[in-house]
């Protein structure tokens, strides 16, 4: 399941996933993606992960591959809990130019106002 909210100028872009994303998640993804670029660029986008079923870093990386629009974005906050595996260097380094920092559930407020720092 995936659910997106901020698609306002101004708003950040948050990206819930919970449980398994499947590819009509993915496009629903991008659509919202290049909806908010038309609005403004750079852009920070906030992530969460609830109940990951098997999913990886690689796995997100993939769905990220997909969409041509990550020069648009500035920052990543990934906000999950236990059940995502977490980011580690070699993915960070596969996505250049974009910061991204990760935040246990509980911190979702911390990883907004991150974000909101720009």
């Amino acid at each position: 399941m995936l659910d997106i909210k901020g698609g306002k100028k101004g708003e950040i872009l948050e990206v819930t996933t919970e449980g398994t994303a499947t590819q009509d998640d993915l496009q629903k993804f991008e659509g919202a993606l290049k909806a908010k670029k038309l609005q403004e660029e750079p852009l920070n986008i906030l992530f969460i992960f609830k109940n990951i079923d098997g999913n990886t870093p690689k796995a997100m990386l993939k769905g990220w591959k997909i969409v041509t629009h990550l020069k648009s974005i500035k920052k990543s906050a990934i906000v999950a809990d236990e059940t995502f595996v977490g980011l580690n260097e070699n993915i960070e380094k596969m996505i250049p130019g974009v910061e991204i920092h990760q935040y246990p559930l509980e911190e979702l407020e911390a990883a907004r106002e991150w974000l909101r720092r720009g």
